[in-house]
């Protein structure tokens, strides 16, 4: 038996006919009833009633075309995957970040004449070092508090990852237009439990946790307002251009939300306080297409940072 037999077998019970069939196949109707009558001769049974105006399953045949339909579908996954197989692929997990999306396209757009396949997942810290543990990643980009750190660093260790970390960055507050913060540069931090915020979806590793490691010991936490939770970045984004909200967040492409026109307000005394990294396998190599979008990364973070150091 062929695959070839089985998918002229599929063609001709969809059309319920020969000659449709061999249109569709490309080929003639004698030919694709030489094929029927060779794999009916194979399996001992007749697979068609033939009549004047087409053909029709006969019960044996409609018991194999489910059986064939199934086998048609593995054998095209199997197709896919020897050619994906051969193909590179980009395996990266990410916390909900805005900055990590441009990265991608830039990366994608400067190496798009290259064979290769990218498979992007956004996810929390805890999901992203089980995709990584189990090789559905091969790297995870994050974003940790300072307060997290060694926390982290015991989950890694029992999945035997490794973490390093990238660039020290700024809690932020960004606003729309619509905000009454808007135009201000820097807030205190009292004035965050006062406001309503958009925010996207994480796990334990939050920076709403560094909010209240930095709260006075008189308080008792250190709780915002999340008005809006959603795993959705085009979901906030259209949430901060057209409503009140607000949303914390970190800060080190200066242009990623300038197509948007939000303000960008610093924190007082939360510089500094957000590590951005990534974990990897501990003692393995990185692929070679996981390994130039690190250096690309690296590349770009030490680009801004150069602009950042003249700007002062």
């Amino acid at each position: 038996m062929e695959i070839k037999q089985l998918t002229y077998f599929q063609t001709c019970a969809e059309l319920q006919s020969l000659t449709k069939a061999a249109e569709v196949l490309y080929t003639t109707q004698p030919h694709v009833s030489m094929v029927i009558r060779a794999l009916e001769n194979e399996l001992g049974v007749q697979l068609f009633h033939r009549k004047s105006k087409g053909v029709e399953l006969t019960d044996a045949g409609k018991r194999i075309y489910d059986y064939s339909a199934n086998l048609l579908k593995n054998a095209a996954l199997i197709t896919a995957a020897a050619h994906s197989g051969n193909q590179l692929q980009l395996k990266i997990a990410t916390n909900p970040s805005s900055n990590m999306a441009v990265l991608l396209a830039r990366f994608y757009t400067l190496n798009r004449a290259s064979d290769f396949c990218i498979d992007y997942t956004q996810c929390g810290i805890e999901r992203m070092i089980a995709l990584v543990s189990d090789k559905a990643a091969d790297l995870g980009f994050i974003f940790v508090a300072d307060n997290k750190s060694r926390a982290l660093q015991h989950l890694l260790k029992q999945k035997r990852l490794v973490f390093e970390s990238l660039l020290l960055t700024d809690m932020v507050l960004y606003v729309g237009r619509n905000h009454p913060l808007y135009g201000q540069s820097v807030v205190a931090p009292d004035i965050l439990k006062t406001l309503k915020y958009v925010q996207l979806r994480d796990d334990y590793f939050t920076l709403e946790d560094l909010l209240e490691s930095l709260a006075p010991k008189s308080q008792c936490g250190f709780n915002i307002n999340r008005a809006v939770v959603t795993n959705s970045d085009h979901a906030m984004i259209q949430l901060l251009k057209q409503s009140d909200l607000a949303n914390l967040g970190s800060y080190w492409l200066k242009d990623v939300y300038r197509q948007y026109d939000f303000e960008r307000i610093k924190i007082h005394g939360f510089e500094k306080k957000v590590t951005f990294g990534i974990i990897s396998r501990e003692g393995e190599s990185l692929p070679d297409l996981a390994d130039s979008f690190l250096d690309f990364v690296r590349h770009v973070l030490q680009r801004e940072n150069t602009k950042k150091s003249e700007l002062v």
